[in-house]
């Protein structure tokens, strides 16, 4: 439940616990009282606040009330804890605030420390949360194994969304022996999902400096697992020497998931595929640039199946190119591309497995969709939505949208604001423009600099002063979302640095990052935040330099292209994977790649503008 949108219950609740926080502050009872079931306190015994128990929040607020301290910021630290299990996150971030950390007895500081570290993550603030742990020596006081495993994964979650995988990885190992199989299990799949994130080499490094087995075992395995996800046969057979090598290791004894499906992937991939692209005609150019991916993706497997071209420019349907596929033996289909030739195989039953290479608008009610047909594309849609994503985890509420007047501009902003949702506390305001108009004028407009100094010059008129005045920009906004090309952001980007807005944080798309731009070129695009492509971000991949270097146009506009044709060939025998696992990515060239309802969708890198030059985040090197 989110901590702003508590459910009608909640909402009626909401007086009593006022009522009772005030009961509390007012100190309405000083005598301590002992309750039926608490333990009784005497000069020679006194209370142990680690054998007191609650079974509400309401008991742990009265009896707080009727305690004095250190007892009565124990009872609130143990109400406090109750509540966050109960999802009421606001109810118990206010009897937190009642708590004066000095007050606490020391065996209760643990239930204090925790759950205001819960409450931090939850509010999307690891950094607080990490720091707060990092301060308190807990372990002094004699943890239950309950406070350990609360503690150690509490701990990790925050490691993990401060992007520090490698001391998440550590602190789950920690704690592996003394979790129950299920909870263990849990901790794994985190464990291994969480370094499957870090690039191969670094796993490759780590591996070699770890200081203990078990680390190093999660280690190898990833950076095993992650170099060769492109290539499952070879895959297989280093995942079973990995297990002779390391027979007493948790992950030997119970594989991750993405690895426990690693067989059905390989006996199920196809011995024949066809490819349905445009070779010729308008869509030539971009067909050849995917064809080029795919056939890289086929050598680099060791040309494990056989490729049938077929040139969809050439054929009227696309449907009648898939029976002809099938009929020839093909077991799978990538392709086509052309948006129509979607929609018509969408409307149609399939025989075989088709990737098509495009999306296509909701169908009309009544249409079902073929269960054999998937769709991959690099869709600026799931940008967008990256976008409004990333600034809601930031705790951005008043966000200025700017995007072009033009089809894409409409599918990027409703994509925008149906990632936004339905949340009250966000508010968006969208501001669009034209090609021919002036940019330092529309941004001058948006910003409302122009009322600044209209409402400066009225007041000089009422009152006869004459005054210095310096014009300012609306003041409303914490973010802006920039949904627009290069050429217009290097337009755009300055006259917002201009007209007062330089101290806001600027996120855009893949679509400001063009290929092959010298610094001079991209200088006025510095300070901007932007998503796109690791085909794009890390450049010097093995595979993505042969590529380039066989074929130059990879480095330029078509480079995305390329990768699509690698990725797509590449999650062709792990679809099935991606449909029963839609948490676990398949990491590619276009993005860490997920499914949902039979369309791949895209999770793409960050990048930053500085000094002209694109720095790929977040730059995370941990010592081990």
């Amino acid at each position: 439940m989110s901590r702003f949108n508590l459910n009608l219950s909640h909402r009626i609740q909401r007086g009593a616990w006022l009522a009772i926080i005030a009961l509390v502050l007012n100190g309405c009872a000083s005598d301590p009282s002992r309750t039926p079931g608490q333990p009784r306190a005497t000069a020679q015994n006194p209370i142990n606040p680690s054998d007191i128990t609650i079974t509400s929040v309401t008991e742990g607020l009265r009896l707080a009330s009727l305690s004095r301290e250190p007892l009565a910021s124990t009872f609130r630290a143990k109400a406090a804890k109750l509540a966050l299990a109960q999802g009421q996150f606001e109810d118990a971030n206010r009897i937190l605030a009642l708590i004066q950390a000095s007050n606490i007895a020391p065996s209760a500081r643990v239930d204090y420390v925790l759950t205001k570290a819960q409450l931090f993550l939850i509010d999307g603030d690891a950094s607080q949360a990490l720091a707060l742990l990092n301060q308190n020596n807990l372990t002094e006081f004699g943890l239950s194994i309950q406070d350990q495993i609360d503690l150690g994964i509490t701990k990790a979650n925050a490691y993990e969304q401060t992007g520090r995988m490698l001391a998440a990885a550590r602190t789950r190992t920690l704690i592996t022996p003394i979790l129950t199989d299920a909870a263990a299990t849990d901790n794994h799949e985190q464990l291994f999902n969480g370094l499957m994130t870090l690039p191969t080499a670094l796993l490759k490094r780590y591996a070699t400096d770890a200081a203990t087995n078990d680390l190093r075992g999660w280690l190898s395995l990833a950076a095993m697992t992650k170099q060769l996800q492109n290539r499952p046969s070879q895959q297989l057979r280093a995942l079973t020497n990995w297990k002779k090598l390391w027979a007493g290791h948790p992950a030997a004894q119970q594989l991750p998931k993405r690895l426990a499906f690693l067989d059905s992937v390989v006996a199920g991939q196809p011995k024949k595929v066809a490819i349905l692209l445009p070779q010729t005609g308008p869509l030539a150019t971009a067909g050849q640039a995917i064809l080029k991916g795919i056939l890289s993706a086929h050598f680099d497997q060791g040309r494990e199946s056989e490729l049938i071209i077929y040139d969809t420019h050439q054929s009227d349907s696309a449907l009648d190119l898939v029976e002809r596929a099938a009929q020839a033996g093909a077991e799978f289909v990538i392709g086509p591309l052309d948006k129509n030739r979607v929609t018509e195989l969408a409307q149609a039953r399939l025989k075989v497995p088709v990737l098509a290479l495009n999306r296509v608008p909701a169908l009309r009610s009544g249409t079902n969709q073929n269960g054999n047909l998937f769709f991959f594309s690099l869709a600026p849609e799931d940008e967008a939505k990256q976008l409004a994503e990333h600034g809601k985890q930031l705790g951005y509420k008043n966000i200025l949208l700017i995007a072009p007047i033009d089809e894409w501009g409409d599918r990027t902003t409703a994509a925008f604001r149906e990632a936004v949702g339905t949340d009250a506390d966000i508010r968006v305001t969208e501001k669009r423009f034209s090609e021919d108009e002036s940019y330092a004028a529309f941004v001058r407009r948006i910003l409302e600099v122009d009322e600044s100094q209209a409402r400066a010059n009225d007041l000089k008129r009422i009152t006869g002063l004459s005054f210095e005045f310096n014009a300012r920009r609306r003041q409303d906004i914490d973010m802006i979302a920039l949904l627009a090309s290069a050429e217009n952001s290097k337009q755009i980007n300055p006259a917002l640095a201009f007209y007062y807005a330089d101290d806001l944080p600027v996120f855009a798309t893949s679509l400001v990052n063009q290929n092959n731009q010298t610094k001079i070129n991209n200088l006025d695009l510095n300070g901007i935040r932007f998503c796109d492509m690791p085909w794009k971000l890390i450049p010097d991949a093995p595979l993505e330099t042969t590529i380039q270097t066989a074929w130059p146009e990879a480095k330029g506009p078509l480079g995305g292209l390329f990768a699509l044709g690698l990725d797509a060939f590449n999650i062709m025998p792990r679809l099935r994977v991606l449909r029963e696992m839609p948490e676990t990515p398949f990491y590619g060239l276009t993005g860490a790649l997920t499914m949902d309802q039979q369309t791949v969708t895209r999770r793409l890198m960050w990048g930053l503008f500085e000094r002209g030059e694109v720095t790929a985040l977040p730059a995370v090197n941990e010592s081990i």
